[in-house]
């Protein structure tokens, strides 16, 4: 029976091959993206949950009056572990620098965390080489990923061997990682004991009871009450917390929030992959259905025929099953190998580095069985919808063919879905117009300072001797002073597009209880004049005038005098939380976007770096950008004179301003494709639809011509049904895009207004996209010989 049902099934699909090749198409299009999608979603929604004691691991958050986020003082850990049962043990993991590491002359750099020799009671990060429990209790112990181990001493266990760390200290691997997890929060190819960072003077200085810098995670015991336990933690603050941060809440929430407190925007990334996904199945599970039911209508003879001959309903949908099943699997074949090679390498270059996807059959076991359930779930609906209708009509009228001849007629369901399909197709046309819209206006848009003409050279390169460095480095400065080429330069630990993520809260002279949070970061002369940001108030750090910073001076912008409420700050005179020093206020700076226009200008303060010398980027201003090659060329032959380890490098300020929406770029990409895949699949069922309409109006169409029915009058008979869903699915579809369109640009600090015309414009295409699919299948028809038509059965 089984083999009947396939060879029947087999003939049928060929037999309609036009609609079998459409309803491949469309789903293995779509079952490849929904794929990719609920690839990521899964991704996304078990985001550091594989360490096996998840439910009891947490990280410690600070949270003051407008802000929660995921660090804390460094002493926190040790106090916590000793004052609170509740907690069995916990760990630093800390960032600070990413150590070079040196083994027969091979050097290279790698990713590096600080941690404490309870790391691995914590997380469970597997190791390939090496045992876990005991890989980091020695302060010269050091952990490498499979990668780095492989690139220092090649396919061999390394356990035992030797690397130098930062030319100067001797390590001993002890462990080699298998690859970590690419949804683990905690990134990492070199693992090091965080006692030889407290070693360090610059970071022993700030590990104190007020800066709050430091990533600590704690494993909890089992039946802890975590509301218990926070519960006690004001009274903590008061005993161990500097006077100055005492006003701050301390905070544990569990791991797999990390993600979102650390990228709030990642949950809602989730959430549109879902929606997407669901858009998708939707449309091809509608388009199948639609196709299907249609194609139903060809088939009422057989399916009496069978009734007559005694074929259960069981045995009448089997056979529709089998269709179904046999296009679902050649679909999802084919989408298999579209998926992994290319939507998924597409995807992860979208991403730019955040969590790649890998395709792994056993890691991704939940991904396929969501898949193959979407399909059995399409199939079973395909196949049941036409076989139960067909087997409740009336055998004498099915026998008799009276019901063959109008495809869709009176099939309010059928109407229904193309409404639904065509109404999706609208909503995610104006969205990806919306998100282009956006990434223009921003990429645009006025950002307070000019990008033009600037190009920013990396002067840190990692150098082996600092002092030498410096020295050698001064007359290459002059140098590039003295170039006519060179209009203008600055130096600084910042620029803009990659200002820190630094904060510290600032108090007026006198103001003991007005506390302002500010961005702060330091820059060197010179920087608001090459960047041609406008001083609205005093004027920006001077050599002459500011000395080697000795009198503390800043300069804030707009937003923080006016945070401060002051209408002039010249003069005025701030305290940091957590220091005796003083800062005097020389200048402000006009409202500059330091950032991407999606995130509000923020308070910010820059301090005083003092002279020139090797910091993080050395800005050059060209009089005509079209000389800067040949400078370049020469400084890098210069800069290569003076010992690093890393190379030349430097990017253009306008493209590096371009940039920084290439992960909105990737949004709109995504978003294009499904649009396009959505346009495509429900335009190739409307074709479907109106072919097999044509085809069953055979007659009465060749009749309507023998009495004089115009080609227009005909094409237009077989598609005005199809443009009233269309206008129904637009007095629908409009009014959700625009509000869809209305909250996703709200949710930018700075955004675009999308004008009325886009809709209409929109419209307008469908119509016409519409038209042409239909009319042009109503025109074949019209034009067939009626002759031909009047013989056919």
């Amino acid at each position: 029976m089984l083999k009947n049902y396939f060879k029947i099934a087999s003939r049928t699909l060929w037999k309609n091959r036009l609609f079998t090749a459409i309803n491949v198409l469309g789903l293995s299009l779509g079952l490849a993206s929904a794929g990719v999608l609920i690839l990521f979603i899964q991704r996304g929604i078990t985001f550091d949950t594989f360490h096996q004691d998840n439910d009891r691991i947490y990280f410690v958050q600070t949270a003051d009056a407008t802000s929660r986020y995921n660090q804390t003082v460094y002493p926190i850990l040790d106090q916590m572990v000793k004052t609170f049962p509740e907690i069995e043990t916990g760990t630093h993991v800390q960032g600070w620098n990413d150590v070079w590491l040196n083994h027969n002359g091979k050097d290279l750099q790698r990713r590096t965390k600080y941690v404490d020799s309870t790391f691995f009671d914590i997380f469970s990060f597997k190791l390939k080489y090496g045992n876990a429990a005991a890989a980091l209790k020695r302060k010269q112990s050091i952990v490498l990923s499979d990668q780095a181990a492989e690139a220092l001493f090649g396919d061999i266990n390394p356990v035992g061997e030797t690397v130098t760390v930062e030319d100067s200290m001797t390590f001993t691997v002890t462990g080699v990682l298998e690859p970590v997890p690419a949804n683990s929060s905690i990134q990492f190819e070199v693992l090091l004991p965080i006692s030889n960072l407290e070693d360090n003077k610059d970071f022993a200085s700030g590990a104190d009871w007020y800066n709050t810098f430091a990533a600590v995670y704690l494993k909890l015991r089992k039946g802890a009450d975590v509301g218990k336990l926070e519960a006690k933690f004001p009274a903590f603050v008061k005993t161990h917390f500097h006077a100055e941060g005492q006003k701050r809440q301390i905070r544990i929430a569990p791991l797999e929030e990390f993600i979102h407190y650390e990228n709030p925007t990642f949950r809602w990334m989730i959430y549109g992959a879902i929606t997407i996904a669901v858009f998708i199945v939707l449309i091809i599970s509608i388009n199948m259905v639609n196709l299907n039911t249609a194609m139903s209508f060809t088939r009422v003879k057989e399916v009496a025929v069978r009734k007559v001959t005694g074929s259960t309903l069981g045995q009448v949908l089997a056979q529709f099953w089998t269709e179904s099943a046999l296009v679902l699997a050649g679909a999802l074949l084919i989408a298999v190998v579209f998926g992994i090679l290319y939507l998924v390498p597409q995807f992860n270059e979208f991403r730019q580095g955040r969590m790649q996807l890998v395709v792994n059959w056993q890691q991704d076991s939940a991904t396929f069985l969501t898949l193959m359930a979407i399909i059995g779930v399409i199939a079973f609906i395909a196949g049941t919808i036409p076989a139960t209708y067909l087997n409740k009509l009336d055998l004498r009228d099915t026998l008799k063919g009276k019901l063959a001849g109008k495809p869709g007629s009176g099939n309010w369901t059928q109407g229904t879905l193309i409404v639904v399909q065509l109404v999706i197709a609208i909503v995610l046309v104006i969205g990806a117009i919306a998100v282009r819209w956006q990434i223009n206006f921003m990429r645009q848009a006025d950002t307070g300072f000019k990008g033009e003409r600037i190009v920013v050279v990396s002067s840190d390169l990692q150098y082996k001797d600092e002092n030498a460095a410096v020295q050698q480095f001064v007359p290459i400065l002059d140098g590039l002073k003295q170039n006519s080429k060179i209009e203008s330069i600055a130096i600084s630990g910042i620029v803009p597009t990659r200002y820190w993520s630094n904060y510290n809260v600032y108090t007026p002279e006198g103001e003991d209880s007005k506390n302002i949070r500010l961005r702060h970061v330091g820059t060197s002369t010179n920087y608001t004049a090459t960047y041609d940001i406008r001083m609205v108030e005093g004027r920006d750090f001077s050599e002459e005038l500011d000395r080697n910073g000795e009198q503390h001076p800043v300069v804030i912008n707009e937003a923080a005098r006016k945070a401060f409420g002051w209408t002039t700050a010249i003069g005025k005179r701030l305290r940091q939380g957590n220091n005796a020093e003083v800062y005097t206020v020389v200048g402000v700076m006009k409202d500059f976007h330091y950032g991407p226009l999606k995130e509000r200008i923020e308070p910010l303060l820059h301090w005083y770096n003092g002279p020139p010398s090797l910091n993080s980027y050395l800005t050059l201003k060209f009089t005509d950008i079209s000389q800067a090659k040949g400078v370049l060329a020469g400084l890098e032959k210069a800069m290569k004179k003076i010992p690093s380890r890393r190379p030349f490098q430097f990017f253009y300020m306008h493209e590096e301003l371009s940039r920084q929406y290439n992960d909105l770029d990737g949004i709109w990409k995504m978003v294009n494709f499904v649009t396009l895949l959505a346009i495509v699949i429900a335009l190739a069922g409307i074709f479907g639809l109106i072919s097999l309409a044509a085809s069953k109006r055979t007659k009465e169409i060749g009749i309507r011509k023998v009495l004089g029915a115009s080609v227009q009058g005909i094409a237009m008979l077989l598609s005005r049904d199809f443009i009233v869903l269309l206008v129904i699915a637009m007095l629908v579809g409009l009014p959700l895009a625009y509000t869809f369109v209305i909250k996703y640009l709200a949710s930018f600090e700075y955004h675009v207004n999308l004008p009325w015309y886009v809709f209409v414009l929109v419209a307008i295409g469908a119509l016409l996209l519409t038209i042409l699919t239909v009319g042009f299948q109503g025109i074949k028809a019209a034009l067939a010989d009626p002759v031909k038509s009047l013989r056919s059965e």
